[in-house]
């Protein structure tokens, strides 16, 4: 009977743990951090459902007339992502003049969500740029002003999703340009680009702005 009962109880031993190795690696997979590669030019879609609905029921109930074909595509993801931020949004960006991205921005700071930008000094006057609607809707811009370029690219939603590539969140490049955006939850990555945002929202503190060139003075 030993002989018989041994081998069985062994084989139920491994099919235990077999299955308790099969559920642990389905929780770790459940816990692994999002992440997502999207890549431009984004097909044409219309936007306007998602930005309608983020923007409230008296918005989203209003149809869109424009002829544009309905679907998912690269920029409808980046801004459901973006759109998905319950606390705070950080963007670090050399040019911003997408219409859609910065009505994204906007009804985020409507909702609650701290928002805050840095950008370049000199692309932030071009004409198009959603610099001057952002800052006159209340929202926090610094820039700098040294002779070298802001040229960094990436947000970070809630502290925990870090987006970033070689675009920027401009009509030509979403439109038109190869570009690449990676977004993902991971500390390792997000922390270090949340230490470079601080320092720079630091460096480009207003009392520090020069008006004036020095050997004017």
């Amino acid at each position: 009977m030993w002989a018989v009962g041994a081998p069985r109880r062994a084989g139920l031993a491994l099919a235990a743990a077999a299955l308790a190795l099969a559920l642990a690696l389905a929780a770790w997979r459940r816990r692994r951090p999002g992440r997502e590669v999207l890549f431009f030019p984004s097909r044409p879609s219309c936007t306007e459902a998602l930005l309608a609905e983020a923007a409230g029921p008296g918005e989203a109930a209003r149809p869109c007339p424009c002829p544009l074909p309905r679907g998912d595509c690269s920029l409808s993801r980046l801004l459901r992502r973006l759109l998905s931020a319950r606390r705070s949004l950080e963007i670090c960006l050399f040019a911003f003049s997408s219409p859609q991205l910065g009505r994204a921005v906007q009804l985020l700071h409507r909702r609650g969500v701290r928002v805050r930008v840095v950008t370049d000094a000199q692309y932030m006057g071009l004409q198009g740029s959603q610099i001057g609607l952002l800052r006159q809707a209340g929202i926090q811009v610094r820039h700098g002003q040294e002779d070298g370029y802001m040229h960094h690219k990436f947000a970070i939603v809630d502290r925990r999703m870090l987006i970033t590539g070689s675009l920027n969140w401009t009509t030509q490049a979403i439109q038109n340009n190869r570009e690449n955006v990676l977004v993902m939850e991971d500390a390792e990555y997000v922390k270090p680009f949340l230490d470079e945002f601080e320092r720079i929202w630091e460096e480009y503190s207003p009392i520090k702005y020069r008006f004036f060139p020095k050997d004017n003075k």
